[in-house]
């Protein structure tokens, strides 16, 4: 018998339903993810009142296939990302950001040249907060 806090495994079939959605980034048999354009969608959304079974389903996904107990455990879940100053990607918190290559976003269609700058400004912010904590520890060494 399966502990309550394990989650299902998707299977095939619902991998590929959940990878024709415009918002999911990525998936595997445990885990999904999540657009950055979603995240903030989710969350203008839910904080106006709506309930994540809702907002999910409005924006395209099938509780059945998602998981009743993940969509109603993903606010708490950006809540904590947001309350410990991570800033909101498409990749796991653990994840390390790539370094963007030099990409023409001209010759890339609308959605994915906006992914792809989503990405490059969150590197960049990371980069920048980095150097902020360099010199920060930098003055108080001296």
């Amino acid at each position: 018998m399966k502990s309550p806090k394990q989650r299902q495994k998707f299977t095939d079939e619902q991998l590929e339903i959940l990878r024709a959605n415009p918002f999911t980034s990525r998936v595997d048999y445990h885990h999904i993810w999540f657009t950055l354009e979603f995240q903030n969608l989710f969350l203008t959304r839910y904080e106006a009142g709506e309930s994540s079974p809702e907002i999910f389903t409005s924006l395209g996904y099938d509780i059945d296939v998602v998981g009743y107990s993940r969509i109603c455990q993903y606010p708490r879940q950006l809540k904590r990302r947001l309350e410990s100053g991570k800033e909101l990607t498409e990749t796991h918190g653990n994840t390390k950001a790539e370094e963007p290559k030099y990409v023409d976003y001209n010759t890339m269609p609308v959605q994915q040249s906006v992914a792809a700058m989503q990405r490059e400004l969150t590197y960049l912010r990371q980069q920048v907060e980095f150097l902020k904590k360099i010199t920060e520890l930098d003055k108080k060494e001296k």
